[in-house]
């Protein structure tokens, strides 16, 4: 179970890991981001779900993203974190929590996020006044500043 944690994490943005076999949504489409895009924005929905919501379920037990928080820095590098809560089959609780990070730029009117710590993925996004939306395998995630 600590494996799928980890995994999980690795890009909550990631966060509706349970659900990358479910559709993905092409015509998410970001708009042209705002120049200022510091600041500290908290996951409200991934792929559709709003957390606090259930990964994963099985016979081990359940996992759920408690929550999810990116921070934009003005050096151009951002941090990702999230808590997650396993309810083990045998009746205990395990709170466990992820932590990615990288580098970003701004270029033709989008945010282009590069992983550096724990993966290597590429993905886009946009700051449009206090919404950061970001499109991740063609799956869309709401931020709130």
């Amino acid at each position: 179970m600590r494996r799928l944690v980890a995994l999980c994490g690795a890009l909550t943005l990631l966060a509706a890991c349970s659900h990358l076999d479910a559709p993905t949504n092409a015509d998410f489409p970001l708009p042209t981001t705002d120049a200022n895009v510091v600041g500290t924005f908290l996951l409200r929905s991934a792929n559709g779900n709003v957390p606090p919501y259930v990964i994963s379920s099985n016979g081990a037990g359940t996992q759920t993203l408690l929550n999810d928080r990116i921070v934009l820095n003005g050096d151009l590098t951002w941090a990702d974190t999230t808590n997650y809560e396993v309810d083990l089959a045998t009746g205990g609780v395990q709170l466990g929590g992820t932590a990615t990070s990288g580098t970003y730029n701004i270029a033709d009117g989008k945010i282009n996020f590069t992983m550096t710590t724990n993966g290597n993925a590429t993905f886009q996004g946009a700051v449009v006044a206090d919404t950061l939306k970001v499109s991740f395998q063609g799956r869309p995630f709401i931020y709130q500043r």
